[in-house]
């Protein structure tokens, strides 16, 4: 059966956005309800949110706890960190947060980031940070999105082979999930199946390019003539 769903575009980056992409997720488990109040086959029943302080898993668990799915939250390393001009700030759970967690059952996760760095590491840290970039033209949080959902498999809260919503700040994804051995693999490999809602312009990761404007003609320079291998005078 065809189903068609709109992609819901944000108009900048970063974690504004983060109660609409909560409401799009929202929306999204809303269709394989049917007016009985039985599910479609398909739906997902996981939701893997990367977080810097549990802000998104926190809202996910308030605004979808009707509908019956497990929240997993990815958490940074504990070396990332936020610069402001006045505070420098670590990923971290607050101690509310984390009984919060404890208490509904929101299972934490927090290991390496699956493309981060290793020291020494040149020719893996090249291809890593290749690797991102790359994911990183469909925004800056797609990256972000993906290793959540490598490290929630990895850890054994999420399936191989299983379809799960996936969601930062400012981006929402359908994945099925692998973990991160098999993460381009041609038969089990990780897989983007829908995207629900994401940046339009890119306010954070990248400015956007500029238009290049026509470059005026040129007159090229003639070509020497050139037989069997030789130019004019010589001998």
């Amino acid at each position: 059966m065809m189903r068609s769903r709109r992609i819901q575009y944000f108009e900048s980056e970063g974690r504004e956005n983060l109660p609409s992409v909560i409401k799009y997720v929202k929306n999204y488990l809303k269709t394989f309800r049917l007016p009985t109040g039985d599910l479609l086959p398909g739906r997902p029943n996981k939701i893997v949110c990367m977080t810097f302080r549990g802000e998104g898993p926190m809202l996910a668990y308030h605004q979808l706890f009707k509908e019956d799915v497990t929240i997993v939250a990815v958490l940074f390393p504990s070396t990332y960190r936020v610069v402001s001009k006045d505070s420098i700030t670590y990923s971290e759970l607050p101690d509310k947060v984390r009984k919060f967690f404890d208490g509904v059952g929101i299972r934490v996760i927090r290991t390496r980031l699956p493309f981060d760095e290793i020291t020494g590491a040149d020719a893996h840290n090249k291809e890593m940070t290749a690797l991102k970039r790359t994911l990183a033209v469909f925004g800056g949080s797609v990256p972000l999105a993906i290793q959540a959902v490598l490290q929630a498999t990895d850890s054994g809260e999420v399936m191989s082979g299983e379809q799960v919503i996936a969601f930062t700040s400012d981006t929402a994804l359908v994945v099925t999930a692998s973990t991160t051995k098999d993460f381009l693999s041609q038969s089990s490999g990780l897989l983007v199946n829908e995207i629900l809602c994401k940046p339009k312009k890119f306010t954070i990761i990248r400015p956007t390019p500029k238009l290049i404007e026509a470059l005026p003609n040129l007159t090229a320079p003639k070509p020497a003539l050139v037989i069997e291998g030789r130019k004019p005078g010589d001998s």
